[in-house]
Parts: structure tokens; C-alpha cells; sequence
């Protein structure tokens, strides 16, 4: 029962029992002053030294009111204006006995109170208002207390309910529970949207054309990718991420080729998913989808003071912009003019221990794969450490990488800003020792040709001639000690208007793994009869490079557009590609982009490479590159 349901029977009760008391002191021979209500004293009448005694004896009417002049006493014993008298009290007296007289009673003499109307049956509107109050509302806040002092209710200990069940709610917090509670044996609240999934559909087209070669020749491909993540949060300290996408192009083949011919265009630009190696012209492909597993982590603190990332994940060293030859954690070199990286993540466990006071943080990997063999045993895990530092406006990072039966590799970079130019570097120390390279030597004797057998394929007799020319005019060489692979680069912003930026930068690349003559890329484009072992890829065949790039994004009034132009050079064999990419948003969540991208300088430099057909047969060759166009929307959600 409530607070204000005791209130309600304590005050019945005490009016029934004060009502008993005072008709057995009515009925005595010998009339006794009745005690005052508690927390009441009863004044005494105008004129009198107590209260007036009420004489008993049947039901008396009620007397007419008083007079002016008469008091209350007075006009209840009919006009007898004596004060304490022998007759009989009437009602009102006997109600102020037992009640208490009210305020205005005691405050105002009888002569200045406003005439009452009799009432039938004894009951009068005076003691109504000394029991009820003069109104509903009066008697109400009397009887149950005003609302605005109104106590609070108790709490009442209710059973306990099963953890993450709710007391009350809609539906689905009822079946589901709370999904605000606190989890068993933790700290930790999960929040309210644990799982978040997202995507990026990519549809792309581009074609690439070759010198002299007929528009209806030119060649399509439509590599279309589309890829979906999950990241899961349940708590502050823990987080799981998957991002996992598909690629395929309907423009390929069913099925393999038999045949041993170019697969596809080789050029720096034809490959969408990292860089193309030279080799790989000649490797078939086919247009099933290929799934690609890009990450799957899990990532967690240690007290508060270490950080823990578990399974495949990205992690890039260095800090330029076109070339990175620190890039060891990944297992692909970048496509420095792709719009977006599609290559996968490594799996490795990253261990991140950050000292927050001075702004440096210190690294520690195992990496748990290997670009070319398996890793079955501890023994063939890999190992890097990293650690960078800040002073002041300066950013500093040293890295190490190493393998067992591998020379270990070096990184350092750095970036800081003088005036509004941003500049940037970094270097990568490798021993050549673990590199295959080529020379062409024109003298060199060919083997004479085999004896083809009545059984043998007509492709794999051209391939095994191939072969043996290839490793005569093209022999391998490996040479010690350590050569370094540099890039700096700068960056300049420039306000045109308010909220309108443009951006220049330039880049160079020293390779001391590349070549200073175009002459030995053939000897790394066709097949051997040894596969070399690290090769130079695209973008890392020559020793000197640099490249140029401006960005306009959001100009003046077009806010839903962005130019970029760019060009790469190889200084070593002086060809160039210069490339222009627009971007225009068509909806909040969509985007187009195009891009045409021109070949030019010397042939059959890196960047307007082709193959002669060598006489051989087989039919692979290729004209030099010229153009490329491409077209593609981008839809993010």
C-alpha cells in the first residue's frame, strides 16, 4: 500500500475514534471539559475564561443564527449571552470540542461573521468546513495532501530479472534485452549499433590502343570489381574488421587459351590490380570471378598501453606519393596511376605501442607469408620492426625487415614543412645479391633447334625454341652489395579563393636496382626456361624517374568536379605517359570518373613499350602503346 493510502486510513480511523470519545462525555451526569484535538487548542469564547459546555439532552434543533453583538456560545444556547452556561451546547460547539475550533473562530468575534443558513438534520456548513475544508479542492489537499508536496513514491523491490532482459520497453527490448547492459565479466558497454557493413561497387571500362592499329582493333576490357566489409565493434577496446571483394571481366575468355600468344595488353597502365609484372603478358586468363580476400583482423589493447592487430590487414611504410620502394609489408608493388589499390593485405601480427606524451610510436611485426613460397614453420616467418618520431614540425621513421636466407632490408623516411611547401622522402637499402637481373649481349650464340617430336604440340615446340633464346640473348647475373632506392618529393598549396585549393607537386625516384638502357626488357618480358627470381616490375625497370601532378579539386562553382593531371617519366630510357583523370559526383553516393591517359617518347622505352616479333613463331608481339581511355562509375554505401 502507498504512502498516501496510510495517510487516508490513519485520518479515518483517528475521526472515529475522537467521534466515540466525545459522545461518551456527552452521555456523563457530570458534564467534563473535553480534551482539545491534538494540535489544537480550543480558544475560549469572546467574554469567558474556557470553552463553552453544551448541555445534553435529546436532539436539539439548531438555533437561528446570532445577532450582531452575540457570540458563537451565545447564539447556541438560544441569546443567552453569559458565557460558560448550563444549557446545552449545540452541534457547533460540540464539533469545536472535539475537532478544534477553526482558524476564523478563534480569530474574528460572532457579531463579524456573516449569517448562516440552517441546515436540515443538525448538520451545518460550519462543521463541514472544520472536518472537510470549505471546497472540494480544500478538502482534498486536506484529506490527501496538496500535489506539488506530494511525497515521492517508494521504490519496491521487484525479483530479480535475467541479465539483459528489461523491466519494461517496447517489444524487442522485452525479447531481445538491452542491448545497453553491461556485458558478464566486463567493464565495457557495447553500444548501441555493434555492426557496421558497407561496399564499393566498381564498374569500369577502358581500352587500350597501340600504334597504327584500326578503331574497331582497339582492344576492351571491363574489369569490374565489386567488394563488402563488415566492421564489428562490441566494444571500445575491441574491433573486427572483413573486407572481401570480387573481380571479373566478361570481356576474357570462357576458358583457358591453349594457344602461346600475348594474353593482353602489356603496358604500365593495362593492369587493375597492383603492378603488372612482364612476364605475366603471356599468362592466360579467363572471365571467371576471382575472389580476393583483402582483410580479416582483429584488433585489441593490452591495459590501455599496447595495441594488438591480428590477421590480414595493410600496412604501408614510407611516405611517397608515386613510387615505394619501403613498402616491404605488402607483397605486391603499387600501380602508382591506378585510381584505386586493389591489392590484398598481408597477413601478419602487428603489435602498436604508442608513448602519447611525445607523440612517437613504435612498431613490431611478424609477418606470416611470403611472396612466392609458403611458410609452413616458425623458421620462415618474417620479422620487421618500425619506429617513428616527431620534432616539432619534423616526422621521422626507421624501419627493418628481414627473413631467414635474406639480407635484412633498411627504410627510413621523413617529411616536414618549410614556408607552405610540404617536402618528403624516403629510402630503402636492399642487397642486389637476392635480385635476378638480365643483360642482351647481341653475340651471343643461339643453341640450335631441338628435334621436334611427332608427339609434341606445335605450341610447346615454339615455346621451348623460345626459351632457348631467350636465356642466350638474355643472360642472368647477380651482383653483391647493397644499393639504395631513394624518393623526395614537395608539394605546394595555393588558396585561389575562399574555399578553393590547387596543388603542384613534383617527384623523383632513384632505383638503384633499375636499368640505364631499354635493350634488356625483353630478356624480362619473355618466358624462360627458369622463372627469374624478383625481378624488376613496371615502374621499377629504369634508375632514374620523376613525375609531375596537379590537383584541382571543387573549383570555383563546381564544387562535384575534380581534375588531376599527372606524368610520369623514365629519365634512363626518356619515355613519358601524361594522364588526365575527372571525377564528377553525380548523387550523394555516386561517381564517375574518367581518365585518358597519352604514350610518347622513345620506343620501346618503358612507357611506350612493345614486343618485335622475334621470328620464332608462336605469333606474339605487339605494337607500341599510344593511348588509353577509360570510364567508370563508383558507387560507395
Amino acid at each position: 500500500m502507498t504512502r498516501r493510502g496510510w495517510q487516508l486510513l490513519q485520518t479515518v480511523g483517528w475521526l472515529l475514534l475522537s467521534g466515540h470519545h466525545a459522545v461518551g462525555q456527552a452521555q456523563s451526569p457530570d458534564p467534563v471539559e473535553p480534551a482539545p484535538a491534538p494540535d489544537k487548542q480550543v480558544p475560549p469564547a469572546p467574554g469567558t475564561s474556557g470553552p463553552a459546555t453544551a448541555e445534553t439532552g435529546g436532539s436539539a434543533e439548531r438555533s437561528p443564527a446570532p445577532q450582531p453583538g452575540q457570540s458563537g456560545s451565545a447564539a447556541a444556547s438560544g441569546g443567552d449571552t453569559s458565557g460558560a452556561s448550563s444549557d446545552a451546547p449545540g452541534d457547533a460547539a460540540r464539533d469545536a470540542a472535539i475537532f478544534g475550533a477553526s482558524e476564523s473562530d478563534s480569530a474574528s468575534p460572532a457579531a463579524e461573521r456573516p449569517e448562516e443558513a440552517p441546515a436540515a438534520d443538525g448538520q451545518g456548513t460550519e462543521r463541514d468546513a472544520a472536518v472537510f475544508g470549505m471546497d472540494d479542492g480544500a478538502r482534498d489537499a486536506a484529506m490527501f495532501g496538496s500535489q506539488a508536496s506530494a511525497p515521492e513514491a517508494e521504490e519496491i523491490d521487484l525479483p530479480m530479472r535475467p541479465l539483459g532482459l528489461a523491466a519494461a520497453g517496447d517489444r524487442d527490448e522485452r525479447i531481445l534485452g538491452d542491448v545497453g547492459a553491461q556485458a558478464p565479466f566486463a567493464d565495457d558497454v557495447a553500444p548501441e549499433d555493434p555492426l557496421t557493413i558497407g561496399g564499393l561497387m566498381y564498374l569500369r571500362s577502358q581500352s587500350f590502343v597501340l600504334q597504327d592499329q584500326p578503331v574497331k582493333q582497339w582492344r576492351l576490357t571491363v574489369p569490374t570489381l565489386t567488394q563488402v566489409y563488415f566492421d564489428v565493434r562490441p566494444n571500445d577496446r575491441v574491433r573486427g574488421y572483413i573486407q572481401a571483394r570480387i573481380q571479373y571481366d566478361p570481356t576474357l575468355p570462357a576458358a583457358a587459351d591453349t594457344g602461346f600468344a600475348v594474353g593482353g595488353p602489356v603496358a604500365p597502365g593495362a593492369s587493375s590490380n597492383g603492378v603488372q609484372s612482364l612476364g605475366s603478358a603471356f599468362a592466360s586468363r579467363t572471365r571467371d570471378p576471382r575472389f580476393v580476400l583483402d582483410q580479416l583482423w582483429i584488433n585489441f589493447d593490452v591495459a590501455y598501453r599496447a595495441f594488438v592487430t591480428v590477421g590480414k590487414q595493410h600496412d604501408r611504410w614510407g611516405t611517397g606519393r608515386f613510387w615505394m620502394p619501403t613498402d616491404y609489408l605488402h607483397l605486391q608493388n603499387r600501380n602508382p596511376i591506378d585510381v584505386f589499390d586493389s591489392r590484398a593485405g598481408t597477413n601478419m601480427v602487428k603489435l602498436h605501442v604508442p608513448v602519447e606524451s611525445l607523440a612517437w610510436n613504435f612498431y613490431a611485426y611478424a609477418v606470416l607469408e611470403s611472396p612466392s613460397e609458403a611458410t609452413p614453420s616458425l623458421s620462415q616467418v618474417a620479422g620487421a620492426g618500425r619506429a617513428e618520431f616527431v620534432f616539432g614540425t619534423v616526422e621521422l621513421g626507421l624501419g627493418l625487415f628481414g627473413r631467414r636466407g635474406e639480407s635484412p632490408r633498411g627504410a627510413a623516411d621523413l617529411s616536414f614543412g618549410v614556408w607552405d611547401l610540404d617536402f618528403y622522402g624516403e629510402v630503402a637499402l636492399r642487397d642486389r645479391a637476392e635480385v635476378d637481373r638480365v643483360r642482351y649481349d647481341p653475340n651471343a650464340r643461339l643453341p640450335p633447334l631441338p628435334e621436334v617430336p611427332s608427339w609434341q604440340d606445335p605450341t610447346e615446340t615454339a615455346l621451348a625454341r623460345l626459351a632457348g633464346f631467350v636465356d642466350a640473348r638474355f643472360p642472368t647475373f647477380r651482383r653483391r652489395g647493397v644499393r639504395a632506392q631513394a624518393v623526395g618529393g614537395v608539394t605546394y598549396s595555393i588558396r585561389y579563393d575562399d574555399d578553393d585549393v590547387l596543388t603542384l607537386g613534383g617527384e623523383y625516384f632513384y632505383n638503384g636496382l633499375g636499368y640505364t638502357s631499354s635493350r634488356a626488357y625483353m630478356g624480362l618480358l619473355l618466358p624462360r626456361a627458369q622463372p627469374l627470381e624478383n625481378p624488376a616490375t613496371f615502374f621499377y625497370l629504369g634508375r632514374h624517374y620523376m613525375a609531375l601532378f596537379l590537383m584541382l579539386p571543387s573549383p570555383f562553382h563546381l564544387d562535384l568536379h575534380t581534375f588531376t593531371l599527372s606524368t610520369l617519366g623514365n629519365l634512363s630510357d626518356e619515355s613519358f605517359i601524361s594522364r588526365l583523370d575527372y571525377a564528377y559526383t553525380l548523387l550523394t553516393h555516386v561517381r564517375l570518373e574518367v581518365f585518358v591517359a597519352v604514350h610518347y617518347g622513345s620506343r620501346p622505352g618503358e612507357f611506350r613499350f612493345g614486343i618485335d616479333d622475334l621470328g620464332l613463331g608462336g605469333g606474339f608481339s605487339q605494337p607500341p602503346s599510344l593511348l588509353d581511355v577509360g570510364l567508370a562509375l563508383r558507387l560507395e554505401y
